[in-house]
């Protein structure tokens, strides 16, 4: 065999023992990793098997609402949280959540609350059992939430088909010819308490967008129409107000100061 044939053979030879060892060390990877994949998956059942967990029903979480006693924790992130919720619940991630958290207080029953069962949401809620809380976990998620027949409160959005859906909106024009035919409303003013307290209408009640869930005890009851200088903030409120069965309401599409200046010019009626 000539010199040149035999190294062509002898690097063909070495090449195909390489791509073998190759395959057989992809191979073998791939395997101890499914095995190790496999361990974790029963590991991570075993250990939710020793969980101590207090399941509640939707229907106990809608009852727990506004009652003092309990304390309704969101676990999800922040965004999620703002874009809907189960009233007057309190958002702290699940990565927050500890048992030395400042919102957490013994004295009451928690709720935790997630998008759906999960092993990290259930292991926090049997580590804040097992340190003395009584706490309680969702079952179903708050996709079982939903399915029962239960309202989220939603952001409200401006571009959503659902959320305008929700509200009915007013403006000038049509609210000074309603008032001309001695229809009347209640102002709710849901700007900031600052900007209330340096000019407002007489008799207008503040309840700030953000404390709507929280102060709904103070939210009168009969034809509210909503003012803010911001009409997507009164958008906001009306949706918010409509997800907590408040219904009924109104929400001017105009201004605070729009609407202060045709009274000032008398020009509404």
């Amino acid at each position: 065999m000539k010199k040149e044939n035999y190294s062509i053979l002898t690097a063909l030879i070495i090449t195909i023992a390489l791509l073998i060892l190759v395959i057989l060390i992809f191979f073998t990877i791939r395997k101890n990793s499914k095995d190790n994949d496999t361990l974790r998956i029963k590991e991570e059942k075993i250990e939710e098997m020793n969980y101590d967990i207090t399941y509640t029903k939707p229907q106990e979480i809608f009852k727990a609402i506004r009652i003092n006693e309990f304390l309704i924790i969101d676990i999800r992130n922040n965004q999620n949280f703002s874009d809907h919720h189960i009233e007057s619940s309190i958002n702290i991630p699940l990565e927050n959540l500890t048992p030395d958290h400042p919102s957490l207080e013994k004295d009451k029953t928690l709720l935790i609350v997630e998008t759906k069962e999960s092993n990290k949401g259930k292991k926090i809620t049997d580590q804040l059992k097992k340190v003395g809380f009584k706490v309680n976990y969702l079952q179903g998620g708050l996709y079982n939430y939903l399915d029962s027949g239960y309202n989220l409160i939603s952001y409200g959005d401006v571009t959503s088909s659902e959320d305008r859906a929700k509200v009915n909106p007013i403006e000038l024009t049509n609210l000074g010819n309603r008032l001309n035919q001695g229809e009347r409303f209640i102002y709710l003013d849901v700007r900031i308490k600052n900007d209330f307290e340096k000019d407002h209408f007489n008799n207008a009640i503040n309840i700030p967008l953000e404390n709507l869930e929280k102060d709904r005890k103070d939210i009168p009851t009969g034809k509210l129409l909503i003012i803010d200088e911001n009409p997507n903030r009164s958008f906001q409120a009306a949706v918010r107000l409509n997800d907590m069965n408040i219904l009924g309401t109104y929400y001017l599409i105009n201004s605070y100061t729009e609407f202060k200046k045709t009274i000032k010019d008398q020009t509404l009626l």
